[in-house]
């Protein structure tokens, strides 16, 4: 009885690490995204600086 189930399980167990690894990607694109608008930021203010300054 239990034998029929065993494709099932291995299906949804295929299937919720194809999830997992999609969230875990989006979640890591995200981080990097506000990492580089970070890095603009800070590559903007020495910019910013020298103009006040003139």
């Amino acid at each position: 009885m239990l034998e029929h189930y065993f494709g099932i399980i291995e299906a949804i167990f295929v299937f919720s690490l194809a999830i997992a690894f999609y969230v875990w990607q989006m979640r890591d694109l995200k981080k990097e995204k506000l990492k580089a608008e970070a890095r603009a930021r800070e590559a903007e203010r020495p910019q910013q600086r020298n103009t006040d300054a003139s």
